[in-house]
């Protein structure tokens, strides 16, 4: 039975002794530098505190379930995760178990490692579970991180997005219009993506962006359209003008920026000795 194990702190405590035997014979620079060497070199080590077992086997033929539980009381206690316990559960068959544990709505710190693990192994079982935290009342951390992790399987919830985008407010119609940009080409997407765009015109260069993104030269009109408004910022004109070229279309109208600070500053405009 594997043990909750501060394996940083054991790790800490070894680059303490390696610090004490080399008083005057290194750099602090030179520790600093040598330390990715030091943690590969501590993971071979045999420590009395993993029964004899070093920080890279001390995991090794643990069942998922266990491993999974071990993570959960290491956040419930405050003992830091090591990497060694992540990476046995990388390397583990523990997706299932890692999906389940989703379930668990009572600590946001082991929800957080479970969802960056199951990323880390390529897993897109969880898509259901991610879009549940999205459309539902979780944190704002989780929320956006399920966004980004539905970014790279955003074709697996689109039809539940579709069906439910109306229904959610509006912090959580801008996370699913975020996924739905990354989503294959379909009408019903791409009018949302459109009615997104006229709704935040204080959000150019973040809309005008999912729509290049998303690649329908059919948004050329309204981007035209929106890059024409003489109140335009001359960061909001640009991010509209390459969302416009990224699609194949041009824009080559002259316009004036000369007051805009943003323009001012990139072109090294100095105010004072423009007056």
């Amino acid at each position: 039975m594997i043990k909750v194990i501060d394996i940083d702190g054991l790790f800490d405590k070894y680059i303490s002794d390696y610090v004490y035997s080399n008083v005057g014979k290194a750099s602090p620079e030179e520790i600093e530098n040598k330390i990715p060497e030091l943690y590969e070199k501590f993971g071979d080590e045999s420590l009395n505190e993993l029964d004899g077992k070093t920080p890279n086997t001390y995991y090794a033929e643990t069942p998922a379930n266990e491993l999974v539980n071990v993570l959960k009381q290491h956040t419930q206690q405050g003992v830091p995760v090591s990497d060694f316990l992540c990476e046995a559960l990388r390397d583990n068959d523990s997706e299932n178990a890692l999906v389940e544990a989703l379930n668990d709505e009572e600590n946001e710190e082991f929800t957080l490692y479970v969802m960056n693990i199951l990323n880390d192994k390529g897993s897109t079982k969880a898509s259901s579970r991610y879009l549940d935290f999205v459309l539902w009342d979780y944190s704002e951390t989780i929320r956006e991180l399920a966004t980004e992790l539905l970014g790279e399987m955003a074709n697996l919830v689109k039809d539940r997005i579709l069906k439910e985008f109306h229904e959610v407010d509006s912090v959580k119609k801008a996370c699913l219009t975020e996924i739905l940009s990354k989503t294959e080409k379909d009408d019903k997407v791409f009018d949302i993506l459109i009615e997104q765009f006229a709704i935040h015109q204080d959000e150019i260069p973040l809309y005008a962006g999912y729509l290049a993104r998303y690649g329908d030269e059919r948004a050329l009109p309204f981007l035209l359209t929106a890059i024409e408004n003489e109140k335009l910022s001359y960061s909001d004109f640009n991010e509209l003008k390459f969302a416009i070229e990224s699609l194949g279309g041009e824009y080559d109208k002259e316009r004036d920026f000369t007051k805009d600070k943003t323009y001012k500053k990139i072109k090294g405009i100095d105010d004072k000795a423009e007056k």
